[in-house]
């Protein structure tokens, strides 16, 4: 039997054995996959090379686990951070984030390419749907509370692929085709909205939260008249390009289903 965790600390409100699991389950493949909760990486790094046929990585381990892996693709790199590592012959670290955001986007929106696309929030998530998104060809725009890491975030992506993200103060979504929370508001239990202006009715409104499924911003959006893309998408989507980089052809409605499930 092949075996498969997500690491990380804390790690029990994860809900990615269950979609794992629901996914060998249908594929009828000899695999288990399990939540291990690890408080240091150094200590645990070469039992879960022996153990495990790959990994998810999640806080506080996605930048630590680079100093162990061999190599990492493209998306890993220019992130600076690995969710997934394959320990088949070397350990090859991946991030599924930017897969997942995009295609998760393009389920409502099928071409990108000069799309205005404004992205809430500077953090891991936002830095992987903003090269995401840059790489699809959008017009990106960013805005979050702290102003300097909007900056440093913008700066980065000019030095790294010479594209250029806007930095914006005050947001306007008149020119807006759509608008992405990747910011933690909207978790339960502090349901907030990262938005207290008018959302347009033409709008894509996307929220990385998917605790609970529907958001104060969805339902702002919903209001408006403008459509939606509920955070499952993306963990889901994710999820599926871990299994695709673990060499499986991943079930994504029995994937969804496992996940909408235990929510």
């Amino acid at each position: 039997m092949k075996k498969y965790a997500v690491i990380g600390n804390p790690i029990g409100h994860s809900l990615s054995p269950a979609m794992h699991n629901a996914a060998f389950k249908a594929m009828k493949v000899d695999a288990k996959y399990e939540a291990l909760e690890v408080e240091r990486l150094d200590r645990a790094y070469d039992h879960l090379r022996k153990t495990y046929a790959g990994i998810n990585v999640t806080i506080p381990h996605k930048v630590e686990i680079m100093g162990y892996i061999d190599e990492k693709e493209m998306a890993a790199d220019l992130i600076g951070a690995v969710n997934c590592v394959d320990f088949n012959e070397a350990a090859k670290g991946y991030n599924t984030d930017m897969y997942g955001a995009v295609d998760a986007l393009m389920s409502e929106v099928p071409k990108l390419k000069n799309k205005k696309v404004l992205v809430l929030g500077a953090g891991g998530a936002a830095r992987a749907i903003v090269y995401g998104c840059v790489l699809e060809g959008c017009r990106v725009s960013l805005h979050n509370r702290t102003a300097e890491k909007a900056k440093e975030l913008s700066k980065e992506v000019l030095d790294k692929i010479a594209k250029k993200v806007a930095v914006v103060d005050e947001v306007d979504l008149s020119k807006i085709d759509v608008i992405i929370n990747a910011t933690s508001m909207g978790m339960r239990p502090n349901n907030e909205s990262p938005l207290d202006v008018q959302i347009p009715s033409s709008a894509v409104v996307m929220d990385i939260v998917y605790n609970p499924l529907e958001t104060k911003l969805l339902k702002q959006a919903k209001a408006a008249g403008a459509r939606t893309i509920d955070g499952v998408e993306m963990f889901v989507l994710q999820g599926a390009e871990s299994q695709r980089i673990w060499g499986y052809d991943p079930p994504v409605d029995v994937m969804r289903k496992a996940v909408l499930a235990k929510l």
